[in-house]
């Protein structure tokens, strides 16, 4: 059994996934937050999507309970390559997916409100190899949610070096 990252740990307690949620998780890599997710959910569903197959196989496998009780989809996917009928989401969750800030805003930007449902939280947790990075990636996803209308909470952990984005859409 692996050992769960403190940083996914955190980003997950962030989420606070509730029983019934419609939860999406964007990069789950081997499924690890996936089966955080999951202890919380009791009629809620996860879809978790990466663009690594290995990522994707090594997540159905570690998470085959919840695969096979319906709890949860492991789908090989880009999040722009997602519908937004795929949706809505209470909450989306990424962690450590560098789209977000380290490159101008597009496809991605754009389909998040499409995804969410009314009232959704979109939660972006990042771990960057070096700390004093936070405040840049603080700075440009907050300025961009802002940009997109969307109300938004930035937090950088106490004993990092962790840093994350809540976020909703205006109005």
């Amino acid at each position: 059994m692996s050992m769960v990252p403190q940083r996914l740990v955190w980003a997950v307690g962030r989420l606070a996934p509730r029983p019934g949620d419609r939860v999406l998780e964007v990069g789950c890599g081997p499924g690890l937050a996936a089966g955080l997710i999951c202890a919380a959910l009791t009629e809620g569903r996860l879809l978790a999507v990466d663009r690594s197959a290995i990522a994707v196989g090594a997540a159905r496998r570690r998470n085959a309970a919840a695969v096979a009780a319906g709890q949860v989809t492991f789908r090989l996917a880009e999040l722009a390559a997602l519908d937004p009928a795929d949706g809505p989401f209470d909450r989306i969750l990424a962690v450590d997916v560098n789209v977000f800030w380290a490159r101008p805003p597009g496809a991605e930007y754009a389909l998040l409100p499409r995804l969410l449902a009314p009232g959704g939280e979109l939660h972006l947790c990042w771990q960057p190899p070096d700390a004093g990075r936070i405040p840049l990636i603080l700075d440009r996803v907050t300025g961009r949610l802002r940009d997109d209308d969307w109300t938004v909470q930035s937090t950088a952990h106490p004993e990092g070096p962790f840093c994350a984005v809540r976020a909703r859409r205006a109005g």
